[in-house]
């Protein structure tokens, strides 16, 4: 695959649309240019973090996203988060400000959604993971269908979503809160087991939550 070469920017942002799809932006020169959907600038611009971070971070909102940026020992990470999705846009940079890697996570650092891409040093990439593979039958989009026909935020906090594959035995583990309150006033938080293949309910529980 022909690594997409992009100029270093001040700033990042995405829009989602449909299926969390990807449409990122470069604010460069204080114009605006649009890329194509999952395609996340290649290089941190370091000269820019080191002017405005703070103990090695730097956070700040523009619109309705919020961005966080901050160094891990020899690593740059980038997190974005939208207002209204419930996704956040991960970016790992390396020490050089090349791009390491790039992926959807569900907030909470729940479950990673689509193709996950792995860079070397120089901005090659060396590997793409298919998180939604084991998945194909009962993909994100039945399961957000499942939980919005039930009325759950999937906004909330305390909405989690996650899912594991072990020994080829997908399964979608979904949590979130009733909005109801035990006697002793706890939050009352629904748990569900799904089927990663038909999205049969194979458990359903309860558990209460003390704030």
């Amino acid at each position: 695959m022909k690594k997409i070469l992009l100029i270093s920017a001040y700033l990042i942002s995405i829009s989602c649309y449909g299926q969390e799809k990807l449409e990122c932006h470069e604010k460069i020169n204080k114009q605006l240019f649009t890329e194509s959907r999952d395609t996340v600038m290649e290089k941190f611009n370091i000269e820019e973090f080191n002017k405005h971070q703070k103990n090695g971070s730097w956070t700040f909102k523009k619109n309705n996203e919020k961005y966080f940026l901050t160094k891990l020992q020899d690593e740059y990470w980038v997190e974005i988060s939208t207002k209204h999705n419930p996704f956040i846009l991960k970016c790992n940079y390396y020490s050089n400000g090349n791009i390491k890697l790039k992926g959807l996570i569900f907030h909470g650092n729940a479950f990673t959604k689509g193709v996950v891409v792995d860079y070397d040093k120089e901005g090659n990439i060396i590997k793409q993971t298919d998180y939604d593979a084991p998945y194909k039958s009962f993909p994100w989009e039945k399961v957000k269908l499942w939980l919005e026909n039930r009325k759950v935020d999937l906004l909330d906090p305390f909405t989690r979503v996650w899912r594991e594959n072990e020994n080829n035995r997908p399964i979608w583990y979904l949590s979130w809160d009733t909005k109801e309150q035990d006697k002793y006033g706890n939050k009352i938080i629904q748990d569900v087991e799904l089927d990663g293949e038909k999205g049969k309910v194979l458990k359903e529980t309860t558990h209460t939550f003390e704030e």
